[in-house]
């Protein structure tokens, strides 16, 4: 998957009672990385009058992730509509005691849909974003 990803420590306080990383956590962890993959986007899409909400998450949990590991999230810009991207997501294992570096922990997809930020209608996806799907 050519992808845009970064590292990520797992905190004390990412874990649930059963001492692995909890469910919403996850989604954060798919959320840094959303966030950093769009502020390295070369463009002042940031400035307008339009911006990205999430429509949809499905996520597909296929291990625990234990204290401490080191991970990484990682995404792929696909399907780009007339007012949507979908966004490919992994998390997978960076390094740690137990885990083997590139281990699926989970799967994810993303829907952002692009809105107008005073009315909240869809409005078309800024170019910049529509070319980096375009380009996989």
């Amino acid at each position: 998957m050519s992808e845009f990803r970064i590292k990520m420590s797992v905190r004390w306080g990412d874990l649930d009672g059963f001492n692995h990383v909890s469910n919403v956590t996850f989604l954060r962890y798919l959320e840094e990385c959303r966030a950093r993959w769009m502020e390295s986007v070369p463009s002042h899409w940031q400035d307008g009058e339009s911006g990205p909400v999430v429509a949809n998450i499905t996520i597909n949990y296929r291990r625990p992730i234990t204290w401490p590991a080191e991970i990484e999230a990682g995404l792929r810009p696909l399907s780009p509509g007339r007012s949507s991207i979908k966004l490919e997501h992994e998390i997978r294992a960076a390094s740690g005691k137990t885990e083997k570096p590139g281990e699926l922990y989970a799967d994810a997809t993303t829907t952002l849909v692009w809105i107008d930020k005073k009315t909240g209608e869809s409005v078309p996806l800024p170019t910049c974003i529509r070319s980096l799907a375009s380009a996989e």
